[in-house]
């Protein structure tokens, strides 16, 4: 087969797929509140959260895991869904790897986006320092012998 065949067969592809994927939300094969965030979308917006939703899923053993986390994931004015899940991941204590991803994919995600998630969460992890009150400043100077 010549390149341009298999890109043509590929983009075909990808098409086909993008249908069935607004054809199961129709037909409400996913939770509710997919079938309603994927209606108020335009369709350039659809094609954006399908290339989104195919490249993770792609990667896992089981979509449970990501269906589950999309609900909150969505909430979110970005649809980066990739970067969502790998932050959902991190701050869920009872997130196994082995049991939502293929060997090795979430090492990948994990060079993909560790350091990013470590400069957008930093503040977050960083030690709290104990406060300081006017008051504590105050004590230090009582005149005690």
């Amino acid at each position: 087969m010549s390149s341009n065949m298999m890109m043509n067969y590929s983009k075909s592809l990808i098409t086909l797929e993008f249908s069935v994927f607004q054809e199961e939300h129709r037909l409400g094969t996913y939770p509710n509140w997919m079938v309603r965030y994927f209606e108020i979308l335009s369709e350039k917006e659809q094609w954006q959260y399908f290339l989104e939703y195919r490249q993770v899923t792609y990667q896992m053993i089981s979509t449970s895991y990501f269906i589950d986390q999309l609900k909150w994931i969505l909430k979110h004015s970005s649809i980066e869904l990739e970067y969502d899940l790998y932050v959902q991941a991190m701050l869920d204590p009872d997130f196994s790897v082995n049991d939502v991803f293929q060997s090795g994919r979430f090492d990948e995600l994990h060079k993909k986006y560790g350091q990013r998630f470590k400069e957008d969460f930093s503040s977050v992890f960083e030690p709290l320092e104990p406060p300081v009150s006017s008051l504590d400043e105050q004590e230090d100077n009582l005149p005690f012998e």
